[in-house]
């Protein structure tokens, strides 16, 4: 099956790729093409504002916690029906899981589905020497092609002119458009990263600006040509039929939960579950369910938010007691917990985990994840990989029996129904998980 399809990468983060990619895609759109997102790696920020701008949901494509055969079969699975995919790269072109390796980067990704590669370059402190760092990423290439840059925060149009010739002459690829400075046009961060497009940051007004820019400064028809010349090959997408509905389970989203890997989702529904959406902010009930799943965020924001919503709170923990399974991962494991400590303020949670949340340093990093017990996901024994990625640490008040053994030390913590810890899993990597947790939603619901 042929994709038309390009990638954004970058010779670092902060070049700009998020940035160029959302235009990209809106100006597409605008010109009425009809336009499937993915972001490589684990992250979930960059998603959200793709799928935000897309119109449907931005998907994760990481050659580390899933396989070659997972990246393919999500590629082309998700990207029928659309005229044309883009993904955003994960940091610098080459950077990946480790150093003496390009596993988990954007250029494996590349290399796997054959797809021609733009690099987003900041200009802004430099001029010849753009065309030495093109030259040395396309020095590295295998088994894919850097096919076009663009030039970002350029000072002024001879500024694009001068660094336009040095990189066509020295590096022989062509400059497709040249972006000149524009702080409007930037995205703000906040500790973990840029601030979720759910909390409101940006608007329509922004992505009209953003996209005009991109029609005005970059070449779209040559962007569209590139994609064109993507080399996927031939690909049986395997038809994913859903099992008939089972169980509903309850998703916590709002602007304190909202890191899912869409494939995650898609899991459950696929095992027999209907996602039914709930508010732990805004929300006057939980939603008739016969699970429970809150993902990642940033709980610690909105812990003020959260602690207010006492009828939610109140909920699930008296659904906790009476055995109905609750999964929770990094922020909904904090919002299991008594207490999230932030700026200095002591906010009340859910209180099923007999422990309290502070702030603390940076931790960060893929995860092999392993069940120590049997539980409402795992068997014992079970693995999954995953990813860790927060600024805070758990303090238990009482003796804890680890939920798992990962990669970084023992995480996590269960009962007979609940299953909390800070690793997201991403279940693609062990189909069992999905689908025992519906299978345990399931013997819940015929109680």
């Amino acid at each position: 099956m042929k994709i038309n399809s390009i990638i954004v990468a970058a010779p670092s983060s902060g070049s700009g790729k998020t940035t160029v990619s959302m235009g990209l895609i809106y100006a597409l759109k605008k010109l009425g093409y009809s336009v499937k997102a993915f972001k490589i790696g684990p992250d979930y920020i960059d998603s959200g504002y793709q799928s935000f701008v897309s119109g449907n949901p931005s998907d994760n494509l990481d050659s580390w916690m899933g396989s070659r055969s997972i990246v393919r079969d999500i590629f082309f699975r998700k990207s029928q029906g659309y005229d044309i995919s883009i993904i955003e790269g994960v940091m610098g072109l080459y950077d990946g899981k480790d150093y003496n390796s390009i596993r988990g980067s954007t250029a494996e990704i590349a290399s796997i589905l054959k797809i021609p590669v733009i690099i987003v370059i900041d200009i802004s402190s430099m001029a010849r020497t753009a065309a030495s760092i093109i030259n040395g990423l396309k020095s590295q290439a295998r088994g894919f092609r850097i096919a076009g840059v663009i030039l970002n925060r350029a000072g002024s149009d001879y500024h694009c002119l001068i660094v336009k010739k040095a990189i066509e002459s020295l590096s022989n690829v062509k400059v497709l458009g040249c972006i000149k400075k524009n702080n409007d046009l930037s995205l703000s961060s906040r500790h973990l990263g840029l601030i979720p497009y759910i909390e409101g940051y940006r608007n329509k007004d922004y992505l009209e600006s953003l996209g005009n820019e991109i029609i005005k400064s970059v070449d779209l028809n040559s962007v569209l040509s590139i994609s064109k010349k993507s080399h996927s090959g031939n690909y049986n997408v395997k038809e994913r039929k859903n099992r008939n509905i089972k169980v509903s389970i309850g998703v916590a989203y709002d602007r304190a939960f909202n890191f899912y890997y869409d494939e995650n989702l898609k899991l459950l529904e696929h095992y027999g579950a209907e996602i039914k959406y709930f508010s732990p902010m805004e929300s006057e009930n939980i939603p008739d369910v016969d699970g429970i799943y809150i993902g990642g965020g940033f709980p610690e924001v909105y812990a003020s938010d959260l602690e207010k919503n006492k009828t939610v709170l109140k909920e699930i923990k008296k659904l906790g007691n009476d055995g109905m399974p609750i999964f929770a991962e990094c922020g909904g494991y904090m919002y299991l917990s008594k207490s999230i400590e932030y700026n200095n303020q002591r906010h009340f949670m859910a209180g099923i985990i007999d422990s309290d949340i502070y702030m603390d340093k940076l931790v960060l990093g893929y995860r092999t994840v392993e069940s120590l017990s049997d539980n409402i996901l795992f068997k014992k024994g079970y693995k999954i990989r995953g990813h860790e990625f927060h600024y805070s640490k758990i303090k238990y008040n009482v003796e804890n029996n680890y939920a798992y053994n990962t990669s970084s030390g023992p995480d996590g913590f269960y009962t007979e129904n609940i299953l909390a810890g800070y690793s997201h899993l991403y279940f693609p990597s062990n189909k069992k998980i999905p689908e025992r947790f519906v299978s345990s939603c399931h013997k819940y619901h015929k109680r």
